[in-house]
């Protein structure tokens, strides 16, 4: 009890300068501790985000990479099986792969065309795709100034929208290509290889999110580079002294008072 007795609590008050007019110019502030980032120069700061920006595109890669992949590995194998209903007759096809039995679809194209147009998506989507992993990887081995390395984050961002929104209209079409196809002989069912391709085109969204994410916190430049900006005095928790008085202001007020003192001196001396 004797030790707590002795116990003073103080607020910490800074120096301020003296404002005229003004008696609450020293008000009790909390302590400031400094940040550990605060100590970091500027040049090291940008580097460092610099490389977030980097290792942020480069996991942007892997997704499209990856969804790729998966893509290039699911198209030779069969999308979908069909089911005949008068014998139980199993046949298999794919969005590349056209069956031998009549009843399945043949190599040549007829009327309406879901598949024909499946397959072009299918493409535009690949050729997106490759676009954007061949200007990721060009970033990473060498960097210049040009256009596309400025705003690669947009670039990579629109192109991962068109390959997923491509893969996605394939994806579509191909089942619409089915239901036609399947009507009243046969019952059709849907292979892993056709739902492991809507992880693709997840892939590509959440790839062409990031990366537009990326964009926009990169564009803006960082308060560092900013060496002409003036900084702002301002009070902690809106407690606290701030100076508003600028030294020319205080020299300018001074004269003020200091002019009309002179202004009556040199009056009486005027007059006779």
């Amino acid at each position: 009890m004797e030790k707590r007795e002795h116990l003073v609590l103080t607020f910490y008050n800074p120096k301020a300068p003296k404002i005229q007019g003004n008696r609450n110019y020293q008000r009790p502030t909390l302590p400031i501790s400094k940040h550990p980032s605060a100590t970091i120069p500027p040049q090291r700061r940008q580097h460092h985000v610099d490389q977030t920006h980097i290792y942020i595109r480069m996991f942007c890669g892997s997704l499209c990479g990856f969804g790729l992949l998966m893509l290039i590995c699911t198209t030779p194998l069969n999308w979908v099986q069909f089911l005949v209903v008068k014998n139980g007759l199993e046949l298999y096809a794919g969005l590349w792969i056209s069956c031998n039995h009549e009843l399945c679809w043949s190599r040549t194209p007829k009327p309406p065309y879901y598949l024909q147009f499946s397959r072009a998506f299918f493409l535009i989507s690949l050729f997106s795709t490759l676009v954007t992993l061949g200007w990721l990887i060009s970033s990473c081995l060498r960097r210049r100034g040009s256009l596309i390395t400025t705003n690669l984050d947009l670039k990579v961002s629109i192109l991962s929208f068109i390959s997923a929104i491509s893969l996605l209209l394939c994806l579509v079409l191909f089942l619409a290509q089915v239901h036609w196809h399947a009507k009243d002989a046969l019952e059709a069912d849907l292979l892993w290889a056709y739902h492991i391709n809507w992880w693709s085109d997840f892939l590509y969204t959440f790839s062409g999110i990031i990366s537009f994410l990326n964009y926009i916190t990169f564009r803006f430049p960082s308060l560092d580079r900013n060496v002409n900006a003036i900084p702002i005095e301002q009070s902690r928790l809106g407690v606290g002294p701030v100076t508003t008085v600028v030294p020319d202001e205080d020299e300018r007020l001074k004269s003020d008072k200091e002019s009309p003192v002179e202004e009556e001196k040199t009056a009486p001396e005027a007059e006779p």
